[in-house]
């Protein structure tokens, strides 16, 4: 069988990976971040270990808000169909 569960237990699917968008506004957007931080740290040095542990938890905070998208976004799936069912 070869339906959307399967694919899903099989890790034909997995949700929590995703490619980082291609777009235009997102590549400038990696830049930015990067060059800033570049920017920080030649006008901070001894701030590294800081820095490192803030963009540390915007990235768990991110992954967080990820997680909680997923579980939205799944729970949405699951009443659209409830109701699909009921007409």
């Amino acid at each position: 069988m070869n339906n959307i569960l399967n694919k899903l237990y099989y890790g034909e699917i997995c949700p929590c990976e995703k490619p980082a968008p291609n777009t235009k506004r997102f590549i400038e957007n990696r830049e930015l971040i990067c060059s800033t931080e570049n920017k920080l740290l030649e006008q901070f040095p001894d701030c590294k270990e800081l820095l490192d542990i803030y963009t540390d938890a915007l990235h768990i905070e991110e992954q967080l808000e990820c997680e909680a998208d997923f579980e939205r976004g799944f729970r949405l799936g699951a009443s659209l169909i409830l109701d699909i069912m009921k007409m």
